[in-house]
Formats: structure tokens, C-alpha cells, sequence
């Protein structure tokens, strides 16, 4: 299943930097990102991460400033790693939605 940016933003009522038509298909860690993937970033010791991933779409902190450029999609919100959980959450609602 694909999702947009903009869908996703919409279901943790996040702000969007970037693209929100860009998809995604799966999740990763953000040090495991690539192109179609979605990942969070909740603690600063993995911001390197950030500016080599090749992730989509990545969630953030909504006070989260980048210190460099980089080419993903920010989602920003209240709260990383609650948001990826939800989505975790919504992700495997579908997905056994779909088998039965």
C-alpha cells in the first residue's frame, strides 16, 4: 500500500516541509532509509542520519531544525516516536484488514 505525505500528515495532524505527493511503501529505520520509505527521528544523536538518508519521508519534532540540507519530506510533530507508533498502530490495522 502507498501513501502520500500529505495522507499521513493528515492522520497525525503534522506539518508538512517538502513534497506532500511524494509515497511511501514501507517503514525504516532512518539510518536504513530509501527511496519509498518512511522514518522518524525522535533523538538528536541520530540527526546525522537525516542528511545521508535516502527515506521519502521522515518525522520530526514540529521544533526540529535542520543544521544541513537534505532531500527527504519532513512530517513535523508534536511527538516522533508516539506518531510512528500510531502509524505502526494504523499500519498493522490495515494489513489484517486485508487478510481476512
Amino acid at each position: 500500500m502507498q501513501f502520500t505525505a500529505k495522507q499521513i500528515s493528515e492522520l497525525l495532524s503534522g506539518t508538512i516541509e517538502g513534497d506532500e505527493n511524494v509515497q511511501v511503501a514501507e517503514l525504516s529505520k532512518i539510518e536504513d532509509g530509501k527511496a519509498g520509505s518512511l522514518c522518524f527521528l525522535s533523538n538528536p544523536k541520530y540527526e546525522n542520519y537525516l542528511y545521508q538518508t535516502e527515506a521519502s519521508v521522515v518525522i520530526v519534532g514540529q521544533d526540529f531544525t535542520p543544521a544541513q540540507d537534505f532531500t527527504c519530506t519532513l512530517i513535523k510533530v508534536k511527538d516522533p516516536y508516539s506518531a510512528f507508533s500510531l502509524l505502526l498502530d494504523k499500519y498493522n490495522e490495515i494489513m489484517n484488514q486485508s487478510v481476512h
